[in-house]
């Protein structure tokens, strides 16, 4: 991770790498919707991989249901997995805008 001697940007900086692993998984999920056997993935929630320290873990999700051609992917599961994806993104973003805003406008900058 890329560190900015500022904690909060750091912070929203991991936030939105993770969201873009999220959306990249959904992503990956979406199109493997039909294929026989494939099993939906999901990634570790961020709270687990920010107070460790690691990149987001792409994990086999045990929970989903297992339809007849063995396929786990839910399609409304997805869709909604990369609305929140989408809006973890947003608030890392904002948060990043923010602070930036705040630097500029200490240094009396606009």
């Amino acid at each position: 991770m890329i560190s900015s001697n500022n904690s909060v940007l750091d912070i929203a900086k991991a936030m939105a790498d993770h969201a873009a692993v999220r959306q990249a998984t959904a992503t990956e999920n979406l199109a493997q919707a039909n294929t026989p056997g494939y099993r939906a993935k999901e990634v570790q929630a961020f709270s687990e991989v920010f107070e460790k320290g690691e990149a987001p873990k792409v994990q086999i999700d045990a929970s989903a249901a297992v339809k007849p051609n063995g396929n786990s992917v839910h399609l409304e599961g997805q869709i909604v997995e990369l609305a929140e994806a989408k809006g973890q993104h947003d608030m890392a973003l904002g948060v990043w805008e923010k602070v930036l805003s705040m630097y500029t406008e200490a240094l009396g900058r606009r």
